[in-house]
């Protein structure tokens, strides 16, 4: 499984994120709000692997609205136990972490692991 598509397609058809595109990385043409999706470690095994997936929210409009727009998302990616293989799901943090830029652009990072279940040896 591809946790990392996986979860950019999940976030992209949830009703409550329309409108606030997810991906792999930022895009070239930023929108004011949109968030994106970057695996970060995890082990791999035989019949399981615990992915660790970094999801940033990104807002221009300011810190504030970043953090509501990270709460969304973070209560959405508790959803992901939904989908076929995926048996856990942790939020192990949510810190802020702007990015300097330039531009300086607002953002928080939702760090989480999950569990999947794997095909086989």
């Amino acid at each position: 499984m591809d946790i990392e598509t996986t979860i950019v397609q999940w976030l992209n058809a949830d009703p409550e994120l329309e409108g606030i595109p997810a991906s792999l990385s930022a895009p070239r043409d930023r929108p004011g709000k949109f968030v994106t999706v970057e695996r970060v470690g995890g082990m791999e095994g035989p019949y399981r692997s615990t992915p660790i997936v970094a999801v940033q929210a990104w807002d221009s409009e300011g810190r504030y609205e970043a953090a509501q727009l990270a709460e969304t998302v973070r209560r959405r990616l508790m959803g992901l136990t939904g989908i076929d293989r995926i048996a856990d799901v942790s939020i192990e943090s949510v810190v802020h972490l702007p990015d300097p830029g330039p531009p300086f652009e607002e953002r928080y990072q939702i760090l989480i692991q999950t569990t999947v279940a794997s095909m086989g040896a």
